[in-house]
């Protein structure tokens, strides 16, 4: 039978843009790294494994991240795996620690996400030739215009107003100024939304996540190697992962979320989630773009089709409501690649461990869900489920 696994620990960096940010990529990991072992109070020396995920493209380098974790003080001898699938890059990172600690074979992995985006001199360019080169890359499309096509999908199907998907940067915006970690800790209005530069319609240059530096950590345990430990751990109780065709001309649908939503029945029956809006105390979504975020939602069975945007105005998803949405800010107002997708997964757990900062804390939390997506149109996703073991510690 396979073993549980746990986040015994957590470690985040505060964001900030690269021009502005005084840290290197070894300080930032380094201090994403031993912050987590701080708040499980486990030693560098009880590591089995380090699993650090690597961008090649996007970062200019070649498993720089190898060589870049023997810098971290963790360890010379201690075996380091390196991740690389994209977009979801930070997700799987989670995903890949848990399936080695369900195995037995592992007892403790530290994940590391570090600042992707750091080290690219033309980044757009580089995210450009993501774009299938065979049909779409002639057509001359790029990041934000295959971000557009859902938003344009999603507005012809429900009516959706550029107003509406202002609204939803409005309330990003209001939920990162209170994350001290956040990047784009400012408040915008509705009106600043629309009037930002255009980029593809129907988006605005506020409708899409900042380019950030920022460094994320996770430490994943057995349930013997987490006893002893300072922190209330949290059991992942369901993981799941699942892939969408390459090309765009393969989706049927870009008004829905067709493929998230058939893992999220996935990962569900795996965690026993029989009522997902009334079984989660919160939901932390990877929405880059400002649209993705209700679809996002309404994939995972949170709220009706065509009601996402409603539900993200509604007191329901801020602080105190029935289903805290992005408590954090989302990758809308911190995104800094591998670190950003590792991020929803460290906020979800940070949460349900009971220590996530004050300033955003869900008091409580139970049981969250954690979200993470990558590709040419976002046709990649994976999950996971968390749960609070502070009552039987």
């Amino acid at each position: 039978m396979a073993q549980q696994a746990f986040v015994a620990g957590v470690g985040m960096t505060k964001a900030t843009s690269p021009r502005k940010q005084t840290n290197s990529f070894v300080e930032l990991c380094s201090e994403a790294a031993h912050g987590a072992l701080d708040h499980a109070g486990a030693e560098p020396g009880s590591l089995d494994a380090v699993i650090v995920g690597n961008i090649d493209g996007f970062e200019g380098t070649v498993l720089a991240g190898k060589f870049q974790t023997r810098q971290l003080g963790l360890g010379s001898n201690l075996p380091v795996l390196i991740v690389n699938t994209g977009g979801t890059t930070g997700g799987n990172l989670m995903q890949v620690a848990a399936r080695m600690v369900r195995a037995g074979t592992h007892g403790r992995v530290l994940c590391i996400g570090g600042p992707t985006f750091y080290g690219s001199r033309d980044l757009q360019s580089a995210i450009n030739t993501n774009s299938p080169m065979i049909v779409e890359q002639p057509l001359g499309m790029g990041g934000f215009h295959m971000g557009a096509f859902a938003a344009s999908a999603y507005a012809v199907r429900h009516g959706t107003t550029i107003e509406d998907y202002a609204a939803i940067v409005v309330a990003d915006h209001d939920k990162a100024s209170r994350n001290p970690y956040a990047h784009l800790r400012y408040t915008m209005t509705i009106e600043d939304v629309v009037a930002s530069p255009p980029l593809s319609s129907p988006l605005t240059q506020a409708m899409v996540c900042p380019v950030s530096t920022s460094a994320c950590s996770m430490l994943v345990t057995s349930r013997k190697n987490a006893e002893g430990l300072r922190s209330s751990p949290a059991l992942i109780s369901a993981i799941g992962t699942s892939a969408d065709p390459y090309l765009g001309g393969g989706k049927g649908d870009f008004a829905v979320m067709q493929n998230l939503a058939i893992l999220a029945r996935r990962v569900y029956k795996a965690a026993d989630i029989r009522d997902p809006r009334r079984d989660f105390d919160l939901v932390e979504v990877f929405a880059p773009y400002a649209h993705m975020q209700p679809m996002q939602l309404e994939a995972l069975q949170l709220c009706p089709i065509g009601t996402g945007i409603d539900f993200i105005r509604s007191s329901e998803s801020r602080l105190g409501g029935s289903l805290p949405v992005n408590m954090s800010g989302g990758p809308k107002c911190t995104n800094a690649g591998v670190a950003g997708e590792l991020a929803p997964y460290v906020y979800a757990a940070w949460q349900v461990m009971g220590d996530a900062p004050s300033e955003f804390r869900v008091r409580g939390a139970r049981r969250a869900l954690a979200h993470g997506t990558g590709g040419t149109f976002f046709q990649f996703e994976n999950l996971a489920v968390f749960e609070s073991t502070r009552e039987s510690r």
